[in-house]
């Protein structure tokens, strides 16, 4: 059943199909109502009859629930946010955020509700059970209960609240950057029996590339002759939001999440030289990079286990695989490359997330930039 909009599908049959939330049950389990026509047009003007009504006859006014003001306000942002955003809202939606508080009336909610459900995600919060929850991941979740909160008093849903949100602090996760030694002995296991699928990793530790985006490249996004890749592309596992799918998760390659995650990367002549080595003979465009078949791609959760091997093999410290790009822009800094570049090369909207984020001092560099003093000492 191809996929038109985020809730509308053209079927088997040749009709249309659309699906809309119409209510939740007592485990505040979305239930979902369907409309059915000739048309993509009619699907979509059913649609907007039914999702105005939705839960209208049992739940209006002052018994309107937090479940109730959530489905409308993921149809209305249904269309205008991309898939793997809308996929990302509706599984924090279902496995944390209404299972909690879906129940309330939303005129009753209060800060001291809110305040507990922080409290209760960051202490217990992890689906199987092993504990708390990051303060990002809360904060996160927190960032969506306001958007609808404000959904609901944009659409007279909810009088002007005095509802205050108090977010977690947010806590710097500990990044981890290759040292210039390991990074050596990586380097000497990833050029011993090359493969493609070591010659990512090398590309990645060379640019700064994100694993999405180094499993989404395709042949065509790269030019030997001039040295450039461009990132057109990422690819995720996201939720797969159609209710008749047999997986409960999907691939999505799309777009990368901003304009500035689109860009050409310079990249040095020595893997330049190694691309052009694994360039296939037979040029297929729609080939990923990875395998060099259009119709066969490595996913990131995959290719994350492949990069944990390469680690285990070479035996180096332990790290993921987004310390890559980590240690790309460490070097690059150590290597003098300007911070406005490096943000560019990064796919980053300002260089302050550069700076905070990704650029990190080695202790070798804090050792010459110390050295410095001496030569002002000595006048």
């Amino acid at each position: 059943m191809p996929r038109v909009g985020s809730n509308i599908y053209k079927r088997k049959d040749g009709r249309w199909e659309g699906r809309y939330i119409k209510g939740y049950n007592e485990s505040s389990k979305a239930v979902y109502g369907f409309v059915y026509a000739k048309t993509y047009t009619e699907v979509k003007n059913k649609l907007l009859i039914s999702q105005s009504g939705a839960g209208s006859n049992t739940r209006i006014g002052s018994k309107l629930t937090f479940a109730d003001v959530s489905q409308k306000w993921l149809f209305n942002i249904s269309l205008t946010v991309k898939q793997s955003t809308y996929a990302r809202y509706i599984f924090v939606l279902e496995r944390h955020i209404l299972p909690a508080i879906g129940g309330y009336r939303l005129q009753k909610l209060t800060s001291a509700d809110i305040d507990n459900f922080t409290k209760s995600k960051l202490t217990v919060g992890r689906i199987d059970n092993s504990g708390g929850l990051s303060p990002k991941t809360v904060r996160d979740m927190l960032t969506v209960i306001k958007a609808i909160i404000g959904f609901a008093e944009k659409e007279k849903l909810l009088a002007k609240s005095a509802l205050t949100i108090t977010y977690p602090k947010s806590v710097q996760p500990e990044t981890h950057v290759i040292s210039r030694q390991e990074q050596a002995v990586l380097e000497d296991y990833l050029y011993q029996d090359a493969t493609l699928l070591k010659l990512g990793i090398l590309v990645c530790l060379y640019t700064g590339l994100r694993i999405g985006e180094i499993c989404a490249l395709q042949w065509k996004d790269i030019s030997i002759s001039k040295s450039v890749i461009s990132v057109m592309q990422t690819m995720q596992r996201v939720k797969d939001t159609d209710a008749n799918a047999e997986s409960k998760t999907k691939i999505l390659i799309d777009t990368p999440k901003s304009k500035s995650s689109v860009r050409d990367i310079p990249v040095p002549n020595f893997i330049a030289d190694c691309l052009k080595k694994f360039s296939p003979e037979k040029w297929n465009e729609q080939a990923y990079f990875l395998t060099s078949r259009e119709n066969k791609f490595v996913e990131p959760r995959a290719y994350q286990n492949f990069f944990a091997k390469c680690i285990r093999e070479s035996g180096i410290i332990p790290v993921n695989y987004h310390a890559l790009r980590h240690t790309f822009a460490t070097r690059c800094i150590e290597a003098g490359v300007d911070i406005k570049s490096l943000s560019e090369i990064l796919g980053h909207s300002n260089v302050s997330t550069t700076l905070n984020r990704y650029v990190h001092s080695s202790f070798e560099q804090k050792q010459k930039n110390m050295m410095k003093l001496e030569r002002i000492s000595k006048g």
